[in-house]
């Protein structure tokens, strides 16, 4: 690691990972260990590079927005709910919240009133901090400026609760529900950065794209994080993606490094094979992470000329990547796995009934999150169930083969189907509801309600549209819903 960070534990002592400054000694985190120290922060923010940043961004952005955090005051251990787009200030606040002794919670900037409110009493949030608040919809009394590009709320105070000071909390509304989240101890995440980092052969003088939403596990922990403990060159862009738009920022700024998900990187590898973009000479690494990807496509992206592809799997309870492929390097017929564990993790497969062929993939590792939140207990044996489906052959490669029934992945999003229910439940008069999956007429994987109602009719469709559309994220609302009167014997249930 480089010495932005101090070696691969939450308890080390090596120069890079102390505290906040002395100026926020008094929060609790000045003696925490694993929380980053605030003149490396400030070196690798001020010399990233803000893609979309206004006039607004200058130089001196994150020192401002980190002591604007601070400013707040804030009892050690609060949750703090960042809902912010790609951006330096966001990494900006990110930190500076670990550097004020409270608990960055990110967030999707799309999320809405109803959303991020449900989080903050689900997970006891203490402040939020947006680009723009309307501070009467979060009962707040008052707006606290953060540098200029975001700004501040304190929410009610009777809903606070406290975690540690150098925890994190990492949603996972995919793959558990729209309010739930893992927490992890931010020495463990920059200790799963490194392993990816080195799993994929970067160093301090790569210059890293992240395009990815930073609220993501992999795009915060895989890229940013990555190149905040390789002391790399960090370019911040963000969605929407095209790979038009991805090749011109990677020309623009000599990446060397950066990642995609399978949806993004199908598209690119179409539009390479078709000659409509051009390939950026300067990117020497490409990862894939998320779902698996297709080896038509991996031939197609190593016969684009990218020197180096790398395929990866994990998830955010594991903290969060688990295993890589080298596709460059492997055989075709290794193509279709997801590679072999990173140093330090661990993995076996448990059986399970239903929900397809395949075993139940179990990761070991002391990155696994310390907890669920709301209400989880506290991981006992550093080992988290995945519901993901695998086949491990006898080197050790691991083949994805699909994930619980209860979640899905549509065009590059997970969604977790109890919640969607459970929203569209809540509306008075529905009696039942279930999600069906189907493929559209462009072969598309989408999903769609089927609500049983006491009185059907436009009305009560609105309504429960309405429902959904406070809660779910535009890529998470079903594509279609049908609703029918309910039978006699559902009258009775």
């Amino acid at each position: 690691m480089s010495a932005h960070v101090r070696g691969h534990s939450d308890n080390s002592s090596a120069p890079g990972l102390s505290g906040a400054p002395a100026s926020t000694a008094a929060s609790g985190a000045a003696s925490t260990p694993g929380i980053p120290e605030r003149a490396a922060v400030l070196d690798f923010l001020s010399a990233a590079v803000d893609v979309a940043a206004g006039p607004g961004a200058g130089p001196d952005e994150p020192e401002a927005v980190i002591d604007a955090v601070a400013g707040l005051g804030l009892p050690p251990g609060s949750p703090v709910l960042i809902a912010m787009p790609n951006s330096r200030a966001a990494l900006a606040a990110f930190f500076g919240t670990l550097l004020a002794g409270t608990v960055p919670v990110l967030l999707p900037p799309a999320a809405t009133a109803a959303r991020i409110a449900d989080i903050g009493r689900q997970l006891g949030g203490a402040a939020l901090i947006a680009p723009r608040i309307d501070p009467a919809r979060f009962g707040a009394p008052e707006l606290h400026s953060l540098g200029g590009r975001c700004e501040a709320a304190l929410l009610d105070a009777g809903a606070h609760q406290r975690y540690s000071p150098g925890e994190v909390v990492l949603m996972t509304s995919g793959t558990s529900g729209i309010a739930s989240g893992c927490l992890h101890g931010v020495g463990a995440l920059l200790r799963n950065a490194d392993r990816h980092a080195t799993a994929i052969g970067q160093r301090a003088d790569d210059t890293v794209l992240v395009s990815l939403p930073l609220f993501y596990s992999y795009g915060l922990v895989a890229q940013a994080l990555a190149a905040f403990v390789r002391g790399s060159r960090l370019v911040v862009s963000g969605p929407p993606f095209t790979p038009k738009s991805f090749t011109e920022t990677l020309r623009a700024h000599d990446v060397t490094v950066s990642a995609l998900t399978p949806s993004s990187a199908v598209r690119l590898a179409e539009e390479l094979a078709e000659g409509r973009t051009a390939r950026a000479t300067t990117l020497r690494t490409l990862t894939v992470g998320g779902d698996t990807l297709d080896p038509v496509h991996v031939r197609s992206l190593l016969k684009s000329g990218f020197p180096e592809l790398y395929l990866t799997y994990g998830l955010t309870e594991a903290g969060p990547r688990v295993t890589t492929l080298a596709a460059h390097r492997e055989p075709e017929h290794r193509w279709a796995s997801v590679g072999v564990p990173l140093p330090g993790v661990r993995t076996h497969l448990r059986e399970r009934t239903g929900d397809g062929p395949g075993a139940e993939l179990v990761v070991e590792s002391d990155t696994v999150l310390r907890r669920k939140l709301p209400g989880g207990a506290p991981t006992a044996d550093s080992s988290v169930s995945t519901g993901d489906r695998f086949d491990i052959d006898t080197d050790g490669y691991h083949y994805f083969l699909g994930r619980s029934g209860d979640c899905v992945v549509i065009g590059g999003e997970k969604i977790w189907l109890p919640s969607v229910r459970r929203i569209a439940a809540g509306v008075p008069g529905v009696r039942r509801v279930a999600t069906t999956t189907y493929h559209d007429d462009d072969n598309e994987l989408r999903y769609g309600l089927d609500v049983t109602v006491d009185d059907p009719g436009p009305r009560l469709e609105t309504e429960i549209r309405n429902a959904l559309n406070r809660v779910l994220l535009r890529a998470e609302r079903p594509h279609r819903i049908t609703v029918r009167p309910a039978t006699p014997e559902e009258w009775r249930k």
